[in-house]
């Protein structure tokens, strides 16, 4: 079985981290609903680029891992991850650019932006999925879960 590096050597306290991390993936959620909302779409838009750019870079240790290793015994499960990724960092990257390429002309509505961003929004759904167990775990932190 293939394991994800751990995050030795990174500087905090575990709680800080977990609670950092936790106001940020919730941050990101709300950005992502709030960009199907007309007005906030733009400004909400360019936050979860932002956000996105700030999560990418506090993973990075897992991120070389899929990018970087192919470990000999690879699971099903880690070919998965590696394309989930790559088809959300293509799918993010295209809905980023031809939203900001559209910005000034406000014409944020071609068929790129349109489908990209939609298979953007559904690949996070399938990801929030995927770590639900983490967010119920980590969410006692604020105490929002029954202990």
């Amino acid at each position: 079985m293939t394991t994800i590096p751990d995050k030795a050597g990174t500087t905090g306290t575990g709680q800080d981290k977990k609670i950092g991390t936790l106001v940020l993936n919730l941050i990101l959620v709300i950005l992502s609903v709030a960009t199907l909302v007309p007005p906030f779409h733009c400004v909400a838009g360019i936050f979860l680029l932002v956000g996105c750019g700030v999560h990418v870079a506090l993973h990075g240790h897992w991120i070389k891992a899929v990018i970087l290793g192919m470990p000999k015994n690879a699971t099903p499960a880690f070919h998965r991850q590696r394309r989930l990724f790559w088809a959300k960092l293509l799918s993010g990257f295209l809905c980023g650019l031809s939203g900001l390429v559209g910005l000034p002309l406000q014409f944020c509505v071609t068929p790129i932006h349109v489908l990209s961003g939609l298979a953007f929004f559904s690949l996070n759904i399938y990801h929030l999925l995927q770590h639900r167990n983490w967010f119920r775990k980590n969410l006692v932190i604020f105490h929002l879960t029954p202990r």
